[in-house]
C-alpha cells in the first residue's frame, strides 16, 4: 500500500533540491512537512488538472482515486497560503469523501504531537476566510477533521487582519516566526489563507559541554574559510560510511530517541554540491536505518549555528509541476468555494538554532558498506546537509544545507 512518509520524504528532498538549485551559494533550511500540510490542505478542495498537479508535486500519485469518509484527529506546521477571488463558470459538486492519503497524513500528524519523549514538537493548522465568504462547509469540515485547522474570520480589507495571522503564527512558534506574511502581501481581494506552524525544541540525548567549544575554522568554498564556535564531545554515535558516495552519515538523537538530527558530510572538503542530486527518499530512508550503521565511539565536532530563511514558494512550486493551482483561467479550486479562486501566493519562514544543549527549530539507492575500521573522528568543519527526522515513522520535519554557520 502507497504511504504518505515516502511521499512526504520524495517531497521533502524534491523541495531541497529546487530551493538548493536557485541558492547554490547560500544556506537553505525549511520544514517540508509544514509546506505538504499546506498544499495538501488545499488538494482538498482541489479539482481536476489543480487537484491531480498539487498531487503529483506532493508525491501522492500511487494512491488510487478510492475515498474514505473523513476520520477524526490530528493537528499541524511554518508558512501560508493566500487565495484571491474570481468567477468560475462551472462548479463541481463538495465530495462526501476524501483520499485515503489524507487519512494516513492524519495519521502522521497525530503521531508526531503525541511524543512521549523529551522533546516539545507542536504543529498547527490555521484557516483564515473573508468575512462572510462562501466556503463549502463539506470543505471546511474535512479540513478540520483531518488537520486540526481552526477556521476564523477577517476582514483582508484591513491590514489589522495580516497583523493577527501573524500573530497566530508567532504564538504558535514560540514567537520564533515572526512576519510570515511580509506588508502588502495579503491581497484586499483574498477569500482564503490557510497557514501551517510547526515548532521543535529538543535536548540531545548526549549535550555537549559547553566548556568544549572552541573557535575553529569552518571552510566555506575554495577562498572562504571562518571562523566558528565548534561544539565537541565524544561519545557513542551511530556513524554510516557511503563508500560510493565519498560520505559518511551522523545520527545525533534527541532525548528519548524519537527524533534525530542526521548530518550528511562529504569526505571531499567541497564536495556536497556533486552528490546532492543522488539522495533520495529511498536511499536516505536506507542510510539512516540503525541496523545499517555502526555504534561506536566518536570523536564529534558540530559547528553551533542559527538559520532563519524566507521564501516565497510560488515560482518554486510552479517548476516542480504546480501551474493551474496559480492560473486565474486554470485554476479549479471548486471543492472549497462555488465562487472561483486560485491561489495567489506561497510564504514558508523556517528557524533553527543548534546549540550544546540541542536543537530549536520552527520546519539512486546506493549499497551501504561498513568498513571493518571506522575513523575516530566526525569533525563537520565544511558544508553539510542535514535534516530532522521522527524515527518511527521515517518522515523528514526539517531539513536543508548549511553553507557557512
Amino acid at each position: 500500500m502507497a504511504s504518505v512518509n515516502k511521499s512526504i520524504n520524495t517531497f521533502s528532498l524534491n523541495l531541497y533540491k529546487e530551493l538548493s538549485s536557485s541558492n547554490n551559494e547560500k544556506s537553505v533550511f525549511c520544514s517540508p512537512i509544514s509546506v505538504a500540510s499546506v498544499l495538501s490542505m488545499l488538494s482538498l478542495g482541489a479539482r481536476g488538472d489543480t487537484e491531480r498537479q498539487i498531487k503529483k508535486v506532493l508525491e501522492f500519485g500511487e494512491f488510487t482515486e478510492a475515498r474514505v469518509k473523513p476520520p477524526n484527529q490530528c493537528e499541524n506546521p511554518a508558512q501560508g497560503i493566500q487565495q484571491t477571488q474570481r468567477v468560475q463558470k462551472q462548479t463541481a459538486p463538495p465530495r462526501p469523501e476524501v483520499g485515503e492519503e489524507h487519512r494516513q497524513f492524519q495519521n502522521i500528524l497525530y503521531k508526531l504531537t503525541s511524543l512521549q519523549s523529551e522533546t516539545e514538537l507542536k504543529i498547527a493548522n490555521g484557516m483564515f476566510a473573508q468575512d462572510k465568504f462562501p466556503l463549502l462547509q463539506q470543505y471546511v469540515k474535512s479540513v478540520q477533521l483531518l488537520y486540526q485547522a481552526k477556521l476564523e474570520s477577517l476582514d483582508f480589507q484591513k491590514d489589522e487582519s495580516r497583523q493577527e495571522i501573524n500573530k497566530w503564527v508567532e504564538h504558535q512558534t514560540k514567537d520564533k516566526i515572526k512576519d510570515l506574511f511580509p506588508p502588502n502581501s495579503i491581497d484586499r481581494n483574498a477569500a482564503l489563507v490557510l497557514v501551517s506552524a510547526i515548532y521543535f525544541k529538543g535536548q540531545w540525548e548526549t549535550p555537549f559541554d559547553v566548556e568544549n567549544t572552541k573557535e575553529s575554522p569552518f571552510y566555506v568554498n575554495k577562498d572562504v574559510v571562518v571562523s566558528v564556535p565548534m561544539m565537541n564531545q565524544t561519545a557513542k554515535f551511530n556513524v554510516g560510511i557511503l563508500e560510493d558516495l565519498g560520505a559518511k552519515i551522523l545520527d545525533l538523537p534527541y532525548g528519548g530517541g524519537e527524533l534525530s538530527m542526521f548530518i550528511l558530510l562529504t569526505d571531499e572538503r567541497f564536495g556536497l554540491e556533486k552528490i546532492e542530486h543522488q539522495i533520495t527518499a529511498e536511499s536516505l530512508a536506507l542510510w539512516t536505518k540503525r541496523e545499517n550503521m555502526v555504534n561506536t565511539r566518536h570523536d564529534v565536532y558540530l559547528p553551533r549555528f542559527k538559520l532563519e530563511e524566507s521564501y516565497n514558494l510560488g515560482p518554486n512550486l510552479v517548476k516542480m509541476g504546480m501551474v493551474d493551482a496559480f492560473s486565474q483561467q486554470k485554476a479549479d479550486l471548486s471543492g472549497i468555494s462555488k465562487v472561483g479562486l486560485n491561489v495567489s501566493k506561497v510564504f514558508h519562514k523556517a528557524f533553527i538554532d543548534v546549540n550544546e544543549e540541542g536543537t530549536e527549530a520552527a520546519a539512486g539507492t546506493g549499497a551501504i558498506v561498513i568498513p571493518k575500521m571506522l575513523p575516530p573522528t566526525f569533525k563537520v568543519d565544511h558544508p553539510f546537509y542535514f535534516c530532522i527526522k521522527h524515527n518511527e515513522t521515517n518522515t523528514i520535519l526539517f531539513n536543508g544545507k548549511l553553507m557557512s554557520p
